[in-house]
C-alpha cells in the first residue's frame, strides 16, 4: 500500500508538471459531457440556446428570458440586494434540482400549487407567494419577482431564468468553474497552480475550483471545464487528462495487453 501511495504521488507530480510546463494535451470533448445531463436538462439547455440564438441574432431582439433575468438584476441593484439576490437564485436552483429528483417531502405540494389544484380560489400571486415562503428567500427583491412573473402568468419559466442569471453571472465576472479529479488529495498549492495555468488556457480571470479525490485513477489528476451548466458543474465540454489510468488505457489498446494485469502490476510494484 506504501509503494503504490508513493507511486501515486510521483505520477500526481509528473502530470502536474506536464500540465504546468505548457505541455498539454490538446482539449478532448468529453465523452461524458452533454450526456451527463438529464434528458430534460438538456433539451431545457438547448431550446434556451435555441431561443436566445434566434431573437438575438436572427432578428435583432431579446429574448423574453434575457428581459426578464435584466428586469430581476436591475430591480436588485437599485434595493442594493444583488448578494441576497444571487443567494435566493441559487436557492431556487437547488430547490428545483430536488424537485425533479423527488427528494422533497413537499414535492406534492409544489406540484399541487403549480398546477392550481391546492387550492381552487387561490390566485396564480398567491401561489407564487406561498413558493417563495418554501423556497425561503433571503432578499425582499424575489419574492417580489415571483409575485410579478406570476401577473405575467410566465412563473412556469422561473426555473429557466434562475439558470440564464447565474449562466450570465458567470460571464459577466469572467469566471470558469473547472473540476479537477485526482487520485491523491492535493495541496493548496498545487491547486493553486492548477488555477493558474486554467486562467490562461481559458482567459479567465478567476477559475472557480473543485477537488475531488478519486484512488480509481491510479495516479495523476484530470481537469474538466467548459461546463453546459456552470454553476452545478454539469455537462463538461473539455477535459485535460493527466490520469494514469488513461495512460495505461491507451498502452492497453495499442499493445492488447489486458488492462486488469497492468492495473495489478501497478498496485503490487511487480
Amino acid at each position: 500500500m506504501a509503494r503504490r501511495s508513493t507511486g501515486t504521488a510521483i505520477v500526481l507530480g509528473l502530470g502536474l508538471g506536464l500540465f504546468l510546463s505548457g505541455r498539454a494535451p490538446e482539449p478532448t470533448a468529453f465523452v461524458g459531457g452533454a450526456a451527463a445531463l438529464s434528458g430534460g436538462s438538456r433539451t431545457q439547455m438547448r431550446a434556451l440556446t435555441r431561443k436566445v440564438e434566434d431573437t438575438e441574432q436572427v432578428k435583432g431582439l431579446e429574448s423574453p428570458l434575457k428581459i426578464y433575468m435584466k428586469a430581476l438584476v436591475d430591480a436588485a441593484a437599485k434595493k442594493g440586494e444583488s448578494v441576497p439576490v444571487t443567494k435566493d437564485i441559487m436557492k431556487v436552483r437547488k430547490f428545483y434540482k430536488l424537485i425533479l429528483d423527488d427528494q422533497l417531502e413537499i414535492t406534492q405540494k409544489y406540484l399541487d400549487l403549480i398546477n392550481g389544484q391546492a387550492s381552487v380560489e387561490m390566485t396564480d400571486v398567491g401561489r407564487a407567494e406561498e413558493i417563495s415562503k418554501m423556497m425561503g428567500m433571503e432578499s425582499t427583491v424575489l419574492p417580489g419577482f415571483f409575485r410579478f412573473l406570476a401577473k405575467k402568468r410566465r412563473f412556469n419559466g422561473l426555473s429557466m431564468i434562475a439558470d440564464y442569471y447565474m449562466e450570465e453571472l458567470y460571464k459577466e465576472q469572467n469566471i470558469v468553474p473547472a473540476r479537477v479529479t485526482s487520485a491523491q488529495a492535493l495541496t493548496e498549492d498545487q491547486k493553486e497552480s492548477i488555477k493558474a495555468k486554467m486562467k490562461k488556457i481559458t482567459g479567465a480571470d478567476d477559475i472557480k475550483l473543485v477537488s475531488s479525490v478519486n484512488a480509481d485513477l491510479l495516479g495523476g489528476f484530470k481537469v474538466e471545464y467548459n461546463f453546459l451548466d456552470a454553476d452545478n458543474m454539469r455537462g463538461p465540454e473539455n477535459a485535460l487528462d493527466y490520469s494514469l489510468k488513461t495512460v495505461l488505457q491507451k498502452a492497453a489498446v495499442g499493445k492488447g495487453v489486458l488492462l486488469d494485469e497492468l492495473q495489478d502490476a501497478v498496485d503490487t510494484g511487480r
